[in-house]
């Protein structure tokens, strides 16, 4: 599949990496151009293990790419994952601002895409968000209605730092919450070859 991974920290970079790897052609979307440079480079921006090695394979097999160009990234992918950070407030709730501002520019990009596309949230975010925050943001920002132009998913990872490309490819299950059947159907293809439980059930 084309796979487009908004956000580039440790999540999305081992995430983009590990999907490439199962054959996936995966496009990474940060503002950060040092980042875009590193992997670009075929090296890692995190630290992590088995990771430099990985990228450096992807990318040289024209598997993994990295651009700030988002519009080119949705139109380029069947689904586009957002792994960008939800930091905590001060008082202690999540600050969503980058998630926000990552689905005003997919929904940008879906506003000039007839394939249906399919969102997956991978991000932190409590119950909820993606109906109230999330589901809006991309339907103001593209013009288009959830479930009739575009789909959407929850898809939680279970990645522990410092073991987290071992624990992409083995996790305890897969979870899928969706709006509807189309888009778990095509989140599910993403961890084809995966071994683990597939949870699906409803986003919340």
């Amino acid at each position: 599949m084309n796979i487009s991974i908004f956000g580039l920290g440790y999540v999305g970079c081992v995430s983009g990496a590990c999907l490439a790897r199962n054959g996936h052609k995966v496009i990474g979307v940060d503002i950060n151009q040092n980042k875009i440079d590193i992997i670009n480079r075929g090296r890692s921006p995190v630290i992590e293990k088995d990771i430099d090695r990985i990228i450096k394979q992807v990318v040289r097999a024209n598997k993994f790419v990295a651009t700030r160009d988002f519009e080119k990234a949705v139109r380029n992918s069947d689904i586009s994952m957002i792994c960008v950070g939800t930091p905590s407030n001060d008082n202690g709730s999540l600050n969503l601002n980058h998630v926000k501002s990552v689905c005003a520019e997919i929904g940008v990009g879906l506003r000039k895409k007839n394939d249906y596309h399919v969102v997956a949230v991978r991000s932190t975010v409590l119950p909820g968000t993606v109906e109230q925050e999330i589901i809006p943001q991309l339907e103001k920002s593209s013009g288009k209605k959830a479930s009739t132009n575009f789909g959407v998913c929850m898809n939680p990872e279970f990645m522990r730092e410092g073991d987290s490309v071992y624990d992409f490819y083995h996790p305890p299950m897969i979870i899928i919450g969706e709006l509807d059947k189309r888009s778990g159907d095509a989140v599910e293809k993403v961890y084809t070859n995966i071994d683990a439980p597939i949870i699906r059930t409803s986003i919340k």
